[in-house]
């Protein structure tokens, strides 16, 4: 997440490329006020790389395609759709807006998306949600409350890796991260504090 310095950018809220050695997604924490944004923000920049690489910004059909594989990466529709109710329940879509990790009306829209509301009952669902919203209720989550993605399956690749001689160093080295990044990356930071011998 870098800051932006200049006003006219600033208005930029994420932006990704293809063309450094490695493939690189930056978003602004001015506009990273809401956690939900920020994921599904980040969804959305991997969606361009993989969908379209360096094409130019601003193509609407390549933005709707990238909302479009950001919806289906945060919410598969395999695995949401037993979840998401087939009447508008703002009980259910709190606890699945925890449970997933994205915003109430970002699962509003998914349930249009999939049949489940008609548009009608769509566009009311969002009239009676920026009501809750104007009551403080659905408020933006700050990004600084959260605790951020824990990968479970890039550990168990770790350890695979390990059997056939890899290493944590390594590992490190290759990314250029540092060893304590790539450690808590892969959940290997223990959440105890350390303690020290004092004579």
């Amino acid at each position: 997440m870098l800051p932006f310095e200049r006003a006219e950018a600033a208005r930029i809220a994420a932006f990704s490329t293809s063309r450094l050695p490695r493939p690189l997604i930056v978003l602004t924490p001015d506009r990273a006020d809401d956690v939900y944004w920020y994921r599904f923000s980040a969804a959305h920049e991997l969606g361009h790389l993989i969908l379209h690489g360096d094409t130019p910004p601003g193509d609407q059909q390549h933005e709707r395609e990238a909302d479009a594989f950001a919806a289906e990466f945060l919410t598969p529709r395999m695995s949401i759709s037993p979840e998401l109710p087939s009447r508008v329940d703002f009980t259910v879509l709190a606890r699945l807006q925890t449970a997933w990790g994205v915003s109430v009306k970002s699962l509003l829209y998914r349930c249009r998306e999939l049949g489940l509301f008609s548009a009608p009952t769509a566009s009311r669902a969002y009239q009676r949600l920026n009501q809750l919203r104007a009551q403080n209720l659905f408020a933006d989550e700050p990004i600084g409350r959260y605790p951020g993605e824990k990968p479970v399956l890039l550990k168990q690749a770790f350890e695979l890796a390990t059997q056939h001689g890899a290493s944590l160093t390594g590992l490190a080295t290759e990314l250029a991260w540092s060893v304590d990044r790539v450690e808590e990356l892969l959940g290997l930071l223990s959440d105890r504090p350390a303690l020290r011998l004092v004579p």
